[in-house]
């Protein structure tokens, strides 16, 4: 079975269903082929930031377990300092659910969804791309590649791999509820879990999320990282489940956002914050402007509007704390522990 559409988009994540959701508000015939059933489970902290939940304009409610107007921000042992806002900062959610609701407002739209249906081809042609599904060849002027930073689509065109870093988390339970209500009454960030490494944990509803994200490969230091710091926060005798890696790219190699008709968006296009690891909102972003870049039709070239409002709308979101983040992650824990523990540096900071 063959087929002809305006826009085909591979994968189904928060970059995908938000292209494809788009492209079909603006008119366009729009497949999504995703290679997993849904719902489906996903590694993820999972934790949407505000710049997300200003996108997603009130949908996250459906899927929200907590929300949080504050934040610990832990310096080793001796500081901890809270951040608030008069706006929501942090809903914890699970990608499971957030995916599936995504998807679902995408399908509203108009948008046809595959499920059980990887790509297996891309090839690229002067006027049109051809997508192999298994046995079907289908065709669509421009390709939406929204597969993750370890899809095939990349793969297939003959692009640079994504440089990844990456987490690792577990879920812990707690044996009693008092135990439950003192330590699941926030989030936390401890940017100095260990070197070049940062531990977070997001309260959802019965449990959290701990985990830790660091810029180096995913290996057994980052496992063993994660557990310390579950016994840093007196967690280690907690019921758990995993650890659960997710990789995630803190780097774009210079063909990252794809070739003429083949457009890469979320985590396919390496659109993380390289320093926190979130990606959510920079996918739900990229998505847009890659379907408003296809679909428009204004005359431009879409490969080059493209890049041009990723340029101006993504990059400076995922990229701005880059600066400050290398310099925080390259005092080490160690240097920012006696840091704190001075009083008068602990004033400063």
């Amino acid at each position: 079975m063959g087929g002809s559409f305006d826009v085909i988009v591979l994968g189904a994540g928060p970059a995908g269903s938000s292209c494809a959701r788009r492209a079909a508000e603006l008119g366009a015939r729009v497949l999504i082929l995703e290679k997993s059933d849904f719902p489906r489970a996903k590694p993820c902290g999972a934790g949407l930031t505000d710049k997300t939940l200003a996108l997603m304009g009130g949908e996250e409610k459906q899927v929200e377990h907590r929300r949080f107007d504050s934040a610990e921000i832990a310096f080793g042992r001796h500081l901890s300092l809270m951040v608030g806002s008069p706006n929501p900062l942090i809903v914890t959610t699970t990608r499971r659910e957030l995916d599936a609701r995504l998807v679902a407002s995408a399908e509203t739209a108009g948008v046809r969804v595959d499920f059980g249906r990887p790509a297996t081809a891309l090839e690229e042609s002067g006027s049109d791309v051809r997508v192999t599904a298994g046995s079907d060849s289908l065709t669509a002027p421009c390709v939406v590649v929204a597969d993750g930073a370890r899809g095939v689509g990349r793969r297939m065109l003959g692009l640079a791999p994504m440089h990844l870093g990456g987490g690792a988390y577990e879920r812990a339970f707690p044996a009693q509820e008092e135990a439950a209500a003192s330590a699941t009454r926030g989030v936390l960030f401890d940017i100095t879990a260990a070197k070049r490494v940062y531990g977070w944990i997001f309260p959802n509803r019965g449990q959290l999320n701990v985990g830790v994200f660091s810029q180096r490969p995913l290996d057994a230091y980052l496992t063993r990282e994660l557990r310390d710091f579950l016994a840093c926060r007196g967690l280690d005798a907690w019921r758990t489940e995993g650890p659960f890696a997710l990789p995630v790219p803190v780097g774009r190699p210079g063909d990252a956002l794809g070739t003429r008709r083949v457009l890469c968006a979320g985590d396919a296009a390496g659109l993380v914050n390289p320093i926190t690891g979130e990606g959510i909102s920079s996918a739900i972003l990229s998505g847009r402007l890659a379907a408003e870049s296809v679909a428009g039709g204004d005359g431009r070239n879409p490969a080059d509007e493209y890049a041009r409002r990723v340029r101006s709308e993504v990059v400076p979101m995922t990229d701005g704390s880059r600066w400050a983040g290398q310099l925080v992650y390259g005092m080490g824990p160690t240097l920012l522990d006696r840091l704190a523990g001075t009083p008068v540096l602990r004033s400063v900071i």
